[in-house]
């Protein structure tokens, strides 16, 4: 199935890191269509999500916070209706970009799972919608 980007998700895209770019476009190529939500954050734009909760780091110790961005949020195309759902595809689209990272020697961190032991249930936050591309 041939996908594209909406110019929304082009523009995003065009802020990430160049390897990120890859692993975003092989994942909405291989495993599900995909939309980016954000790349790079501005100081105001991070600052602000992490007095909203829903980042724990203020800028500049963001990986959304490097130019271009180590970091992107993301979302299935459509976006599913149920929440259970929802949490599956994030899951699913997750997993599977971390396997196709390692493709190109990529340490790949997702929100769902900070310390990449597998276990989804010790996390203290979770950003389903967050993947990063760690240099460790």
């Amino acid at each position: 199935m041939s996908r594209t980007w909406s110019i929304n998700s082009a523009v995003k895209l065009s802020d990430l890191d160049p390897d990120l770019q890859w692993l975003m476009t092989t994942v909405r190529d291989e495993v599900a269509d995909i939309s980016i939500i954000t790349g790079y954050r501005d100081e105001d734009e991070q600052n602000r999500k992490f007095a909203e909760g829903k980042s724990k780091v203020r800028f500049p110790h963001g990986k959304h916070n490097t130019y271009p961005s180590k970091a992107v949020d993301f979302q299935p195309y459509p976006l599913p209706k149920r929440k259970e759902k929802l949490w599956a595809a994030l899951a699913y689209i997750a997993g599977r970009a971390t396997e196709i990272g390692k493709r190109r020697g990529l340490i790949v961190r997702w929100g769902g799972d900070w310390d990449r032991d597998g276990d989804l249930t010790d996390q203290n936050f979770d950003d389903l919608y967050h993947i990063e591309i760690r240099d460790e």
